[in-house]
Protein backbone atom coordinates (compact mmCIF):
# COMPACT_ATOMS: atom_id res chain seq x y z
CA UNK A 1 0.00 0.00 0.00
CA UNK A 2 1.28 3.40 -0.91
CA UNK A 3 1.22 6.49 1.25
CA UNK A 4 -1.22 8.12 -1.17
CA UNK A 5 -3.65 5.22 -0.72
CA UNK A 6 -3.40 5.40 3.06
CA UNK A 7 -3.93 9.18 2.99
CA UNK A 8 -7.10 8.70 0.95
CA UNK A 9 -8.39 6.25 3.54
CA UNK A 10 -7.67 8.71 6.35
CA UNK A 11 -9.36 11.47 4.35
CA UNK A 12 -12.41 9.24 3.95
CA UNK A 13 -12.43 8.57 7.68
CA UNK A 14 -12.28 12.28 8.46
CA UNK A 15 -15.02 13.01 5.92
CA UNK A 16 -17.24 10.27 7.40
CA UNK A 17 -16.85 11.86 10.84
CA UNK A 18 -17.06 15.52 9.84
CA UNK A 19 -19.95 15.29 7.33
CA UNK A 20 -22.65 14.43 9.91
CA UNK A 21 -21.40 17.13 12.25
CA UNK A 22 -21.51 19.76 9.50
CA UNK A 23 -24.96 18.72 8.30
CA UNK A 24 -26.41 18.69 11.81
CA UNK A 25 -24.80 22.04 12.55
CA UNK A 26 -26.44 23.49 9.44
CA UNK A 27 -29.70 21.71 10.36
CA UNK A 28 -30.02 23.74 13.57
CA UNK A 29 -31.82 26.37 11.51
CA UNK A 30 -34.26 23.77 10.12
CA UNK A 31 -37.51 22.80 11.79
CA UNK A 32 -37.28 20.20 14.59
CA UNK A 33 -39.03 17.58 12.45
CA UNK A 34 -36.42 17.85 9.70
CA UNK A 35 -33.63 17.74 12.29
CA UNK A 36 -35.06 14.50 13.74
CA UNK A 37 -35.46 13.03 10.26
CA UNK A 38 -31.83 13.83 9.47
CA UNK A 39 -30.73 12.03 12.63
CA UNK A 40 -32.76 8.97 11.68
CA UNK A 41 -31.37 9.02 8.14
CA UNK A 42 -27.83 9.21 9.54
CA UNK A 43 -28.52 6.21 11.78
CA UNK A 44 -29.87 4.28 8.80
CA UNK A 45 -26.84 5.26 6.69
CA UNK A 46 -24.43 4.17 9.44
CA UNK A 47 -26.18 0.82 9.84
CA UNK A 48 -26.38 0.18 6.10
CA UNK A 49 -22.85 1.42 5.38
CA UNK A 50 -21.22 -0.73 8.03
CA UNK A 51 -23.25 -3.92 7.86
CA UNK A 52 -24.48 -4.40 4.28
CA UNK A 53 -22.82 -5.82 1.21
CA UNK A 54 -21.44 -3.39 -1.36
CA UNK A 55 -23.96 -4.29 -4.06
CA UNK A 56 -26.83 -3.96 -1.60
CA UNK A 57 -25.58 -0.53 -0.61
CA UNK A 58 -25.38 0.58 -4.24
CA UNK A 59 -28.92 -0.54 -4.96
CA UNK A 60 -30.27 1.00 -1.77
CA UNK A 61 -28.62 4.30 -2.63
CA UNK A 62 -30.10 4.29 -6.13
CA UNK A 63 -33.59 3.24 -5.08
CA UNK A 64 -33.91 5.33 -1.93
CA UNK A 65 -32.51 8.46 -3.54
CA UNK A 66 -34.94 8.08 -6.45
CA UNK A 67 -37.89 7.61 -4.11
CA UNK A 68 -36.83 10.53 -1.91
CA UNK A 69 -36.38 12.82 -4.91
CA UNK A 70 -39.73 11.72 -6.27
CA UNK A 71 -41.59 12.45 -3.06
CA UNK A 72 -39.78 15.63 -2.09
CA UNK A 73 -39.23 17.29 -5.45
CA UNK A 74 -42.14 16.08 -7.55
CA UNK A 75 -44.75 15.74 -4.83
CA UNK A 76 -46.53 18.53 -3.00
CA UNK A 77 -44.29 18.98 0.03
CA UNK A 78 -44.11 22.47 1.46
CA UNK A 79 -40.64 23.00 2.85
CA UNK A 80 -37.59 25.02 1.84
CA UNK A 81 -35.36 23.67 -0.89
CA UNK A 82 -32.34 23.50 1.44
CA UNK A 83 -34.19 21.10 3.75
CA UNK A 84 -35.26 18.93 0.81
CA UNK A 85 -31.72 18.83 -0.54
CA UNK A 86 -30.30 17.87 2.87
CA UNK A 87 -32.84 15.06 3.23
CA UNK A 88 -32.00 13.72 -0.23
CA UNK A 89 -28.19 13.79 -0.11
CA UNK A 90 -27.46 12.69 3.47
CA UNK A 91 -28.06 8.95 3.02
CA UNK A 92 -26.04 8.37 -0.18
CA UNK A 93 -23.00 10.32 0.97
CA UNK A 94 -22.72 8.85 4.47
CA UNK A 95 -23.49 5.27 3.39
CA UNK A 96 -20.88 5.49 0.62
CA UNK A 97 -18.19 6.88 2.91
CA UNK A 98 -18.79 4.20 5.53
CA UNK A 99 -18.89 1.47 2.91
CA UNK A 100 -15.52 2.56 1.57
CA UNK A 101 -14.07 2.62 5.07
CA UNK A 102 -15.44 -0.79 5.96
CA UNK A 103 -14.10 -2.29 2.74
CA UNK A 104 -10.58 -0.94 3.21
CA UNK A 105 -10.37 -1.62 6.95
CA UNK A 106 -11.43 -5.23 6.41
CA UNK A 107 -8.88 -5.46 3.60
CA UNK A 108 -6.18 -4.22 5.99
CA UNK A 109 -7.22 -6.82 8.58
CA UNK A 110 -7.04 -9.58 5.99
CA UNK A 111 -3.62 -8.42 4.78
CA UNK A 112 -2.24 -8.16 8.31
CA UNK A 113 -3.63 -11.61 9.17
CA UNK A 114 -1.95 -13.04 6.07
CA UNK A 115 1.35 -11.41 7.03
CA UNK A 116 1.14 -12.87 10.54
CA UNK A 117 0.26 -16.27 9.13
CA UNK A 118 3.10 -16.19 6.64
CA UNK A 119 5.57 -15.19 9.37
CA UNK A 120 4.31 -17.98 11.60
CA UNK A 121 4.60 -20.50 8.79
CA UNK A 122 8.10 -19.27 7.99
CA UNK A 123 9.13 -19.67 11.62
CA UNK A 124 7.73 -23.20 11.77
CA UNK A 125 9.63 -24.15 8.62
CA UNK A 126 12.91 -22.83 10.03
Amino acid sequence: MTKKYIRLIYLTLIAALVFPVMVLWIAESFSPNVDNELMMIFLLAIFVGLFSARYTINWLIIILTTIAAGFLLLGYVVMPASEKLALIIVFPIEATLLSILRHHILEWRIISARKKMSKAMLLTII
